[in-house]
């Protein structure tokens, strides 16, 4: 089962879908998508909800002359730098909800503040169930319905064999590109 999630999780990063994986503390959902984004030679942008305000994902206000700009965060721009960017959303449910509304048009619209985020940009978040979650809620549903949820179970064989032998991932699937 865990494959099959794995190699989801990887396509959905590939074609730009937005995908938000499920799963139980401690069964290695964020080692998996690090993982994955270094298997497919992507940084990956970690951005932990539960220690952010919503500036963080809506800009900072400055004032510009006569009017107001929202600045992007540092990790923002780091994705401009480098548009492959797996943008990493760790522990989602435990965002406040208004971190969680700021972050609907960054996942939608990929825009932080004033600034526009490449297309290629992917979008992964991570969530623990609500009744398994420290100070997690349910997910609020505008930004529930902008991923692909996948169901994360870790399989005792894979965690056996990594404690002993070492823990090799096993390769991803990679889309092709189009050939002009």
């Amino acid at each position: 089962m865990s494959r099959v999630v794995r190699d989801a999780l990887a396509i959905a990063v590939q074609v730009g879908q937005p995908v938000l994986l499920w799963g139980n503390p401690g069964e290695g959902k964020s080692k998996m998508i690090e993982q994955v984004a270094a298997q497919l030679g992507r940084p990956c942008e970690v951005v932990v909800g539960s220690v952010r305000e919503a500036s963080d994902f809506a800009g900072l206000p400055v004032r510009v002359g006569d009017s107001v700009s929202f600045a992007p965060p540092r990790w923002a721009l780091r994705c401009v730098e480098r548009p492959d960017t797996v943008v990493f959303l760790d522990e989602l449910t435990t965002a406040q909800p208004s971190v969680q509304a700021a972050m609907l048009r960054v996942v939608l619209e990929r825009e932080v503040g004033d600034l526009a985020l490449p297309p290629s940009v992917a979008f992964v978040a991570a969530a623990n169930p609500p009744e398994a979650s420290a100070g997690g809620d349910d997910l609020a549903p505008p930004l529930a319905n902008r991923f692909c949820h996948l169901d994360w179970e870790a399989e005792t064989a894979h965690w056996v064999s990594g404690l002993l032998h070492g823990w090799e991932p096993p390769r991803v699937p990679v889309v092709p590109t189009a050939r002009a």
